[in-house]
């Protein structure tokens, strides 16, 4: 690793970039910082051996505020990394800035399994995240591309897209999605909202002739309940010794779970 100055027409961007979409505000707002205070955090790159440029790897935006600025020179971290190391910094730094949106990260953690065999739990553990919290933003990618571009133009919030996907029609999704927009419900009202919807008068159904199947093993049954259960919770349940275990993500996660439970938590 060294800090360098070079020019900026040897730097290009990276195609396989996580953040596909950039705030053109927010970038003008960095220009006017660093042309008044200067490059303040140098962008990281690395050499490409198949030519003499540089590749970003993380500070596109800075990147992109300081070409517009007509900038000859940039302060540039080099790092030596391959395709995978250079992706997963470039996912880490975008997810600690909290500068991707939620289909962008879903999309960046199924790269990482798709082109680099990654589990989930690989994932977790190198962007530091829980297992769940990559589940449960993967599961993302079954909305219809509709509703993924409401997420990525920041039009629904992430809670609003993860209670949607408790719906299977795609038409009662999208429905209610613009409702959302139109009206602005809370994402404590689009669970009651759905819950009603999915529901109507039917609960979670276990077959119990599946689950007492004297032919079933009882490793099966557990898995059959653990199975049925967190597709109803949407998030990873565990049945251990006389408990069942349910898994949430954050606070906003633990109230979706509650609704379903019908506890009031104020």
């Amino acid at each position: 690793m060294k800090l360098s100055k070079i020019s900026i027409k040897k730097i290009i961007t990276n195609p396989d970039q996580p953040r596909k979409t950039f705030d053109l505000d927010k970038i003008e707002e960095l220009k006017k910082s660093i042309e008044q205070n200067g490059l303040i955090q140098p962008i990281v790159v690395r050499k490409l051996r198949s030519s003499k440029n540089y590749e970003i790897i993380a500070g596109e935006r800075r990147f992109r505020a300081c070409s517009s600025l007509g900038m000859k020179k940039i302060d540039v971290i080099e790092i030596e990394a391959d395709n995978l190391k250079s992706y997963e910094l470039a996912i880490l730094e975008n997810v600690q800035r909290e500068n991707l949106n939620p289909i962008e990260e879903a999309e960046s953690y199924r790269a990482l399994m798709d082109v680099y065999n990654h589990s989930q739990e690989d994932i977790a553990i190198k962007i530091g995240k829980t297992r769940s919290s990559i589940s449960n933003k993967l599961r993302l990618l079954k909305l219809p591309d509709s509703i993924k571009e409401y997420v990525k133009n920041g039009d629904i919030s992430y809670g609003h897209a993860r209670t949607l996907l408790a719906l299977e029609s795609a038409d009662k999704i999208e429905k209610l999605a613009k409702d959302v927009m139109k009206n602005g419900i809370s994402v404590r009202k689009l669970e009651e909202i759905v819950k009603k919807e999915n529901t109507n008068g039917k609960q979670m159904k276990i077959n119990v002739n599946e689950v007492n199947n004297s032919n079933t093993e009882i490793k099966d049954q557990k898995q059959y309940l653990e199975d049925k259960l967190r597709e109803y919770f949407g998030t990873k349940t565990e049945i251990t010794d006389k408990k069942i275990e349910i898994e949430f993500y954050d606070y906003e996660d633990l109230e979706r779970i509650l609704s379903l439970l019908d506890i009031e938590f104020n």
